[in-house]
This record gives structure tokens, C-alpha cells and sequence, in this order.
């Protein structure tokens, strides 16, 4: 009984506190479009003249950003593991990742995917949830050495303000630097960690950690080319992010802040990260503000970007997720698997 009344105690703070936290996302969204002079109905109609290409090139570059992470966690399943024969369809898996940047709508967006195909894995598709949550996190290491790299330049130009040229040799410093440590330093940081669980006491601890020890050492085994390919796609999904906010600014009438919000983009990805409310609500709003009204947007179009972005985004995947699951579906009809056989 009380082991139960513990358990109770504990879902009940835990409801508060996500309620709590709720209530303060709410807030924060209120309080901006206040401070910014928007009215409900005025944010609405902007949104419902969201410009048809604009939505278009959203939904395409949402279609990419979600492919590309997909096409990354498969070859990293098909690296670790290519004689197993359970491995997810391509269709399986999106849609798995777009239910993931779903739930990216109310906690970061790596948890939320690394949620997602956790939880698929325990219904059959992929690998078990442990292999599908292993593989997910190694394939995000190279979104995140994309990011810093992407942090790290902004930081640069921020301080430097560069040319044009100045730009060129900066982006081709942190590729060569992305590259070094994609290709080289993440296998030997992976290896020397293998090392170290290998040489751990033949106990329980060891028998714990033999599976992490055997997928430690396969992942820095991966071929070279594996990894390059691992970090072009991360590298893609990264320019299909900044071109994606570069098209809502534009259905916006807001081109001349595109530079601004590109640098401030690893700022708001990095805030992402850490999840002060559900989701981010609020704070990523108010950042993307502060950022172009630093850039001298005024403070109603700052608010409206920023409220554009969260609701843009959320169409764009329940779009894409009732696309796939129609897919998914028709895949599944046994008419249409015996028209392909004949």
C-alpha cells in the first residue's frame, strides 16, 4: 500500500507540475501578443492568408527535414545490423519520426523522436525499443555536431560581422572542423569508451553493460563513407531548417530579417534543448522576438513570425502525418498487394 500511495503522491506532482508548466506556456504566449498589439482574430486572419507557395514550400521542406532524419536512423540500423531482415520500411519509419517531431510540439524535438521510435519498436516496427532509442541517439550525434559547429559560426559572425567573403571562409572552417570530427575524433571517442566498459570487472555491471559494449564498438566501426554520409544529411536537415524560416519570413513580407533569424538560429535550437516549459511554448516565441526586434523588427511583427512558426509547423506535420498513415495504410490492402503481384 505504500509503495501504491507513492506512486499516487508522485503522478499527482507530476500532473501539477505539468500543469503548472502549462499554465505558464499559456501565459508567456498571452503576454506576447499583447506586448506585441496582436488581436486573436487579427493573428488568425494572417494565418489563413498564409500565402499558398509559402505553405507549399513548408510542407516540402518538412517532407525533406523528416526524410533525411529517417534516411539516418535506417542506415545507421542497416550499418549496425544488415543481415537482419526486420529492419522498418522507409514509409514505417517517417512516420514514426513525424509522430516524434509531433510530440516535439510538447517536449524537445530529439526526446520526442527518440520517444516515438522507442515506443514503435515495442509494437514491431524496427528493432526493439532499446535498439530503436540506441540507434536514434547515435545518428543524433551528428545533428548535434552540426549544431554546434552551426552555434560556434554564428557566435563568429555575430562578434566579426564578416563580408561576404569573410562568410565563405567561415562556412568552410566549420565544415572542414564538422568533418574532422565526424570522421575522425567521434570513432575514437566511441572506441576509448568501449575500452573502458571492456575493461570494467567480469560482475553484474559488466553483464549490464555488454550489450552497450558491443554497440559502442560496432558504431566505431562504421566505414567512413557511412559517416560522411551520416553527416551530409545531418548537414542537409540543418539548411532545410534555415531555408524553412527563410520562406516564413518571406510569406511575411519579412526578407531583410533572414540573416538576422539564420544567425539566431542555433540560439533557438540550443534553447530547444532544454525544456523550460511543454514544448518550449513561449520561450522559443519570445526568443525568435527578441532576436528580430534586436534586428530592428518591430515588436507586432516579431510576435507575429514567431506565433507563425509554432502554428505553420504544427499544420505542416499533421499534414504529412495523415499523408503517411494514408500511405501506410494503402500498403496494407490486400487488393493492392495482389494487383503488384500480378
Amino acid at each position: 500500500m505504500s509503495l501504491e500511495a507513492g506512486g499516487a503522491r508522485s503522478l499527482v506532482k507530476r500532473v501539477v507540475r505539468g500543469g503548472l508548466l502549462a499554465l505558464v506556456s499559456v501565459g508567456l504566449i498571452y503576454f506576447l501578443v499583447s506586448r506585441a498589439g496582436l488581436t486573436w482574430s487579427a493573428l488568425a486572419h494572417s494565418i489563413a492568408g498564409f500565402a499558398g507557395w509559402a505553405l507549399l514550400c513548408v510542407l516540402i521542406l518538412t517532407g525533406a527535414n523528416l526524410g533525411l532524419a529517417t534516411l539516418k536512423w535506417l542506415l545507421v540500423i542497416r550499418a549496425l545490423a544488415p543481415d537482419t531482415k526486420s529492419h522498418p520500411s522507409f514509409v514505417d519509419a517517417m512516420l514514426t519520426t513525424a509522430f516524434g517531431a509531433l510530440l516535439g510540439q510538447m517536449m524537445p524535438f530529439q526526446l520526442g523522436v527518440a520517444l516515438a521510435r522507442s515506443l514503435a519498436g515495442k509494437i514491431g516496427i524496427g528493432h526493439s525499443g532499446r535498439v530503436n532509442l540506441g540507434t536514434t541517439i547515435y545518428e543524433q550525434l551528428f545533428d548535434a555536431i552540426v549544431l554546434l559547429a552551426a552555434a560556434a559560426l554564428s557566435a563568429i559572425a555575430l562578434v566579426l560581422r564578416p563580408a561576404l567573403v569573410g562568410w565563405i571562409v567561415l562556412v568552410l572552417c566549420s565544415a572542414l572542423l564538422v568533418a574532422l570530427f565526424a570522421s575522425i575524433l567521434l570513432p575514437s571517442i566511441l572506441a576509448a569508451i568501449a575500452l573502458g566498459l571492456a575493461g570494467m570487472p567480469r560482475n553484474r555491471v559488466w553483464k549490464s553493460t555488454l550489450g552497450l559494449l558491443s554497440a559502442l564498438e560496432k558504431m566505431a566501426e562504421l566505414s567512413p563513407s557511412v559517416l560522411a554520409l551520416l553527416t551530409i544529411m545531418s548537414v542537409l536537415r540543418y539548411a532545410a531548417i534555415v531555408v524553412w524560416v527563410v520562406i516564413v519570413l518571406g510569406a511575411l513580407q519579412m526578407w531583410t530579417y533572414a540573416i538576422p533569424a539564420v544567425i539566431g538560429m542555433p540560439l533557438i535550437t540550443v534553447i530547444g534543448l532544454i525544456p523550460v516549459t511543454p514544448g518550449n511554448l513561449g520561450v522559443t516565441e519570445w526568443t525568435w522576438s527578441a532576436i528580430l526586434v534586436s534586428a530592428g523588427a518591430t515588436m507586432s511583427s516579431a510576435g507575429l513570425f514567431a506565433l507563425t512558426v509554432r502554428i505553420v509547423n504544427v499544420v505542416a506535420l499533421l499534414v504529412l502525418i495523415v499523408f503517411l498513415f494514408g500511405v501506410h495504410a494503402l500498403q496494407r490492402v490486400p487488393m493492392i498487394w495482389r494487383w503488384r503481384e500480378e
